[in-house]
């Protein structure tokens, strides 16, 4: 039995500090928590520890046109790297199903990287993100 649709690329927006991107290819982010066995008497773990929660390094990969948009919105003479922390919402919004939306704080671009080659028939900038911890369905 089919319970709806699940999402599908289509059905996701992505707005960098109120800019709505309307040219990217892939975003990625999430989080992490250590957890760890704490072993006693014996072989076999007796409890477990809850660890510190950090956010996973981010990835936005744009077409040129959105990176070059976000790019004169900066201040002359920087590049990404120099860019104020920004927010990253992304919703996801599939036909017939519920809206959710997710916020991703504090991101700074660690890297990026220009360049084409002879079989491209267009440029896509990725960026390697330090983020906050994201906020889910918010």
């Amino acid at each position: 039995m089919i319970h709806g649709y699940e999402y599908a690329y289509e059905d996701m927006q992505c707005v960098v500090n109120g800019y709505p991107l309307e040219n990217f290819q892939e975003v990625e982010y999430g989080a992490s928590k250590a957890h760890a066995n704490i072993h006693g008497r014996g072989a076999v773990p007796v409890a477990m520890s809850r660890g510190k929660k950090d956010a996973e390094p981010g990835r936005l990969v744009v077409l040129q046109s959105d990176f070059e948009a976000m790019n004169m919105a900066a201040p002359v003479g920087t590049d990404p790297t120099d860019w104020k922390a920004f927010e990253m919402i992304i919703s996801y919004a599939p036909e017939g199903g519920i809206i959710i939306t997710d916020v991703v704080p504090f991101c700074r671009v660690n890297s990026w990287k220009k360049g084409m080659k002879t079989e491209d028939g267009h440029q896509t900038i990725e960026l390697s993100l330090t983020t906050g911890i994201p906020q889910l369905n918010v």
